[in-house]
């Protein structure tokens, strides 16, 4: 990591005479759910103090050097434009914080996807790929219409799931049975495969209605629908965008504001226990890795459920209020990643920063089956790893130019299970030893082919892979079982009323808190959310209606702007206001 970097705002490194006297709130990790919690409180007149075991703030959404000055995103690729609005809902101001500009190629494409052999299929924004998609499916015109149907009715329904978060748990569960309904029962809580092969059996156009399917974490025949039309549709009604300066910028953006109200966010600051009053009942402080004692009035852990009661509440809590250390879901996947450095630039390379998704299939053209066969016996050449590739530094356009070396960043991710390398998970990274090495250069050779496969140009281009796997996930990000987007997207969890109440985010610990992707779902702009609605949720009513009434109406102006030039077809990105 660059030296700027480790010394940055990002990398204020834990020492016990760091921590901030008469501390109100302890935030437990520092992805974009947590710091944004932080900075609603902080600006709410609370000290805040944000404690994170890796050793740079911003969770899936900072950066990462490797040798030869290749610089990679740990794991936000894309987002949409209003995420630029939630960001400037958490830090105030008058003008929008940071731009978040829409990635892609002049006609509008951001994605393209692959089906085995078959030939790419570009997804544009503003869904501008819709009569492509009739043209090559002539006969299967009704089906198409019947996705964009049942599709478009659990999006409309899922800001009402996010808005039920806000609510009190008595509440939600009116909400759940009366205002969400049977419909989103019947689609958010089936598969995406189940519901795709209702609607058609034609299984190509099935995989090209699946999309991106690998952002939800999880097959298809485990994620929930809702996660696939979110990611297959919702991306591009939206369109994808990127944040000007990385990914790291967010999180530059929302330290400033803790630490500008007393409070301070610290990095390498393991926390092991979240300590509780000898009645069982309410926060008291935490307990770091070094012995330190941390005494607050309430604790928000963003470092999910399973890690939350399973790790950091100890049993004697979790047995005598009824607390389920573990839930009957398990973790998402996680990924295989190969960070690969090119030399030149991206001109020079033939290169845009529109991702590349690749899907093998049956002979029969049957995704679904093929992934399946994947997923099932990983280490068979004769079934190739799904993947996407995505070109970082060509997204960060503040970046990619003016460099006396010019560079490129790869990166190839692949879903992959836990269990495939478990057996490595007692020792220590870096200290695997040489069957992991091996390994994971079996993954580096394959995901390169791959590569090569779909962009010949990069032939004799490439200075660097790098291949990191879901232990990388555990180790860096705190990810219990590399999960990357942690519980299980599947679909009784948002339709389960067992369990969507443990994954509140007030729990039944008085003063402990929840927050982020376990709490809604997954997705940066939504675990933004997911802060706010936690942040809103500890301040009440109406502080939370005094926030919004101060924060509110310049970034209210802005979208209605933003609507404006939308509906023009003037604007390709969120500018600042």
């Amino acid at each position: 990591m660059a030296d700027s970097m480790l010394r940055g705002p990002l990398a204020d490194r834990y020492s016990p005479e760091k921590i901030p006297d008469a501390i109100d709130t302890i935030v437990i990790g520092s992805g974009l759910s947590g710091l944004t919690c932080a900075a609603v409180l902080s600006r709410m007149g609370q000290r805040v103090l944000v404690l994170e075991q890796h050793y740079v703030a911003g969770g899936g959404s900072h950066q990462f050097q490797l040798k030869g000055g290749h610089f990679f995103d740990s794991g936000l690729h894309y987002l949409v434009p209003y995420s630029g609005h939630l960001l400037w809902l958490a830090t105030g101001g008058r003008e929008m914080p940071l731009r978040f500009e829409r990635m892609g190629e002049p006609d509008g494409t951001f994605d393209r996807i692959v089906l085995g052999d078959g030939s790419p299929f570009a997804i544009k924004h503003d869904e501008a790929h819709l009569p492509d998609l009739y043209a090559r499916f002539p006969d299967e015109r009704e089906a198409i219409d019947a996705y964009l149907r049942v599709s478009e009715s659990v999006l409309k329904r899922f800001p009402l799931f996010v808005l039920s978060k806000a609510l009190p748990k008595g509440l939600q569960k009116l909400w759940h049975r009366f205002v969400l309904g049977e419909t989103w029962r019947r689609l958010a809580g089936r598969s995406l495969r189940s519901v795709l092969e209702e609607i058609t059996d034609e299984p190509r156009l099935a995989g090209l209605l699946a999309g991106p399917w690998m952002d939800t974490g999880a097959p298809p025949d485990r994620a929930s629908f809702l996660l696939g039309a979110c990611v297959a549709r919702g991306l591009a009604i939206e369109g994808g965008a990127y944040p000007a300066g990385g990914s790291r910028s967010i999180a530059e953006r929302l330290v400033p504001v803790v630490t500008g109200a007393g409070g301070r966010v610290l990095v390498r600051a393991e926390v092991a226990e979240i300590l509780v009053d000898r009645a069982g009942e309410r926060v008291t402080g935490v307990r770091l890795a070094d012995e330190t004692i941390v005494p607050c009035r309430r604790v928000v852990s963003s470092t999910g459920y399973h890690n939350t009661f399973g790790r950091l509440v100890c049993d004697d809590v979790t047995k005598r209020l009824g607390i389920p250390r573990r839930l009957p879901i398990g973790q998402s996947c996680g990924f295989v990643m190969a960070n690969i450095g090119l030399r030149g630039s991206a001109e020079a390379l033939g290169l845009t920063c529109a991702n590349l998704w690749y899907h093998p299939t049956r002979d029969d053209g049957d995704m679904f089956g093929a992934v399946e066969d994947f997923m099932r016996d990983p280490r068979d050449p004769a079934h190739d790893p799904m993947i996407m590739v995505t070109f970082p530094s060509i997204k960060d356009r503040e970046s990619a130019g003016g460099q006396r070396d010019p560079k490129t960043t790869c990166q190839i991710l692949c879903m992959a299970e836990y269990a495939w390398f478990e057996r490595f998970a007692d020792r220590r990274t870096r200290r695997r030893g040489r069957d992991y090495e091996a390994l994971k250069q079996a993954w580096a050779d394959r995901l390169v082919a791959l590569l090569l496969r779909f962009y010949p140009q990069l032939e004799g281009a490439i200075e660097l892979v790098d291949v990191s796997t879901p232990l990388s996930i555990e180790h860096y990000l705190g990810a219990e079982g590399g999960g990357a987007v942690g519980l299980d997207q599947v679909p009784e969890r948002f339709t389960d009323w067992s369990l969507v109440e443990r994954l509140d985010a007030r729990t039944p610990v008085e003063g402990l808190w929840l927050t982020g992707q376990d709490t809604i779902t997954c997705g940066q702009p939504i675990v933004q959310g997911a802060g706010l609605v936690t942040a809103f949720r500890i301040a009440g009513f109406w502080r939370t209606i005094d926030y919004l009434a101060r924060t509110a109406p310049p970034i209210v102006a802005q979208v209605v702007r933003d609507a404006r030039l939308r509906r023009k077809g003037e604007s390709g990105e969120v500018p600042a206001a």
